[in-house]
């Protein structure tokens, strides 16, 4: 079997200075060799480095609008003043002074009695002349009657007024009327702000890997 070149130079050739003595060269074939010597085999693996970036949540919160507005309690006090009415109508009326209306049935009735009474007289005065023949003497009567009785007046003293004047009391009513008050509250919510940077993982190469072979001993045996 054959080796190529590239695989022995990639393998011993910086070894030795003089290889071409024992390296074969294309198309020549290896007899049965053994190669003894000493190797240091490094190996580094490779290094895989994260970096993460962590996501970021804020949030800002306004407070609330709160609009507070009073209205007070309000009392209206209505009222009415007294009013006091003094009636004295009968105290003037027993003096005279009345009104058209009493005056004029007053008078009716006072010239009613008197026409009865003037009537009765004239009617009494008659029947008596009629029975003069009963020796009386009405006409004499009668001339005295008609002459000085008919004009006689009684003549009294009296106090006035008799009646007491009507006092009466009207209005002085209270109206007491209470309108409640109380806070008008307006709330008005606001919402949150809220902002969300998302994080982010990053996957990179740190170390790469490598094989070192490095011959460490001071003689090489060759057994063919």
């Amino acid at each position: 079997m054959g080796f190529p070149e590239s695989l022995w130079l990639k393998c011993f050739k910086h070894l030795y200075r003089n290889g071409q003595d024992i390296l074969p060269t294309h198309g020549e074939k290896v007899r049965k060799t053994v190669i003894c010597m000493d190797l240091k085999i490094t190996t580094q693996p490779a290094l895989i480095g994260i970096k993460t970036t962590p996501a970021r949540l804020s949030i800002q919160q306004r407070k609330a609008d709160v609009e507070m507005n009073t209205e007070h309690p309000k009392v209206e006090i209505r009222t009415e003043p007294i009013r006091v009415q003094i009636d004295q109508y009968e105290c003037f009326a027993e003096a005279g002074l009345k009104n058209l209306f009493d005056l004029t049935l007053e008078n009716a009735g006072y010239s009613y009695r008197q026409a009865m009474a003037g009537i009765e007289r004239i009617a009494r005065q008659g029947n008596e002349m009629a029975d003069i023949h009963l020796n009386t003497n009405p006409i004499a009567d009668q001339a005295e009657e008609n002459a000085y009785e008919l004009y006689v007046h009684e003549v009294n003293f009296d106090m006035i007024p008799k009646s007491r004047p009507k006092i009466d009391f009207v209005g002085g009513d209270l109206d007491i009327r209470v309108k409640e008050g109380g806070p008008n509250i307006k709330v008005q919510i606001n919402k949150p702000i809220i902002r969300y940077h998302p994080g982010k993982v990053e996957i990179y190469l740190r170390q790469k890997h490598s094989v070192h072979i490095e011959y460490v001993g001071k003689k090489l045996d060759v057994f063919v």
